[in-house]
């Protein structure tokens, strides 16, 4: 069974494209979470976004799954405009929160949702701390091992732009063109750019 999944950094557009997954018939969980693993396995969803997903080691698990080919999708959006995302909708904050809380050794303070959430930046940041001064650098090295991962695994992967419309999200996920405008979620933090 083919299942779909993006692989790209939260903020990146994928509730966006989660909901035009809905829009051309496919069944989507946004994030996925801590229990990824039992909504991959089962058949209730074929596209996945988000937390955990763009984590390099939950491609490589993703990618040792039978019964299911899976299929990747990198959303491309500048590494400014996705940094100033993260600080606008309060991601950042909650991230260093949880930075200096787990770097501090009071692991303890956090929930399990936030210990869960950071491992996951935190090993798709290369265990560095994200900043205004290397997300650049980070963001890149992020987009580069993920992409290395699934074209090594000759997976398909599709890079995709907003800015390309339908056609091609479409064609990659073997689907018909919806007579629909592109849905513009979380508009004022994305699409103003477009």
């Amino acid at each position: 069974m083919e299942k779909y999944f993006v692989i790209s950094l939260p903020r990146s557009g994928t509730s966006t494209i989660s909901k035009m997954a809905e829009i051309i018939g496919l069944r989507w969980i946004h994030p996925p979470h801590s229990r990824y693993e039992n909504h991959i396995k089962n058949n209730k969803a074929e596209f996945f976004s988000d937390t955990p997903i763009f984590n390099p080691n939950v491609i490589n698990e993703i990618l040792k799954y039978e019964g299911i080919t899976p299929k990747f999708i990198f959303i491309e959006r500048g590494f400014d405009d996705l940094y100033n995302s993260w600080v606008n909708c309060n991601l950042y904050r909650n991230y260093l929160g949880m930075y200096n809380e787990y770097i501090n050794g009071n692991k303890e303070k956090l929930n399990s949702g936030q210990k869960f959430d950071f491992k996951n930046y935190h090993e798709s940041f290369g265990e560095k701390k994200l900043t205004e001064d290397n997300y650049n650098e980070i963001f890149q090295k992020h987009k580069n091992t993920v992409i290395d991962i699934v074209k090594e695994s000759n997976s398909d992967l599709l890079i995709y732009n907003f800015k390309d419309g339908w056609e091609p999200f479409c064609n990659f996920l073997n689907k018909e063109l919806p007579n629909k405008e592109i849905p513009l979620i979380n508009r004022g933090t994305m699409f103003d750019k477009i």
